[in-house]
């Protein structure tokens, strides 16, 4: 990057955090705060504090999504390796190749410990 183009992104970022600042301070300036005991209690959609909206999910379906995101993510990337399949040499193949292999190992070991059943 030449020095030059460092300065205008460098100009950039600090016009950026000026703005944000300046918009942060108007809000805060107009809109005022006037707390009292009403205004401090927490609301969801009429109901008090003290009732609960829905009954809490268990563990396991958090485990099981958390999982799901991580091989998504990694299909997403064996996608854009498989679009490019035909025009790469051995090492990108091979690295390829490897990559699923962890995935593999990483899916037999998630298995094995139980991850995938729904308790």
């Amino acid at each position: 990057m030449m020095p030059s183009q460092a300065l205008t992104v460098g100009i950039f970022a600090v016009a950026i955090v000026v703005v944000l600042m300046a918009i942060l301070w108007v809000s805060d300036w107009l809109g005022g705060q006037h707390p009292n005991r009403n205004k401090n209690i927490p609301f969801e959609s009429g109901l008090g504090a003290n009732v609960t909206t829905h009954p809490a999910m268990p563990v396991a379906f958090y485990l099981l999504a958390v999982s799901f995101l991580v091989f998504e993510l990694e299909a997403a990337f064996l996608f854009a390796w498989a679009v490019a399949f035909h025009g790469l040499g051995w090492a990108p193949i091979l690295g390829g190749v490897g990559f699923m292999t962890v995935l593999g190992l990483g899916l037999f070991y998630e298995w094995r410990m139980g991850g995938l059943q729904w308790r």
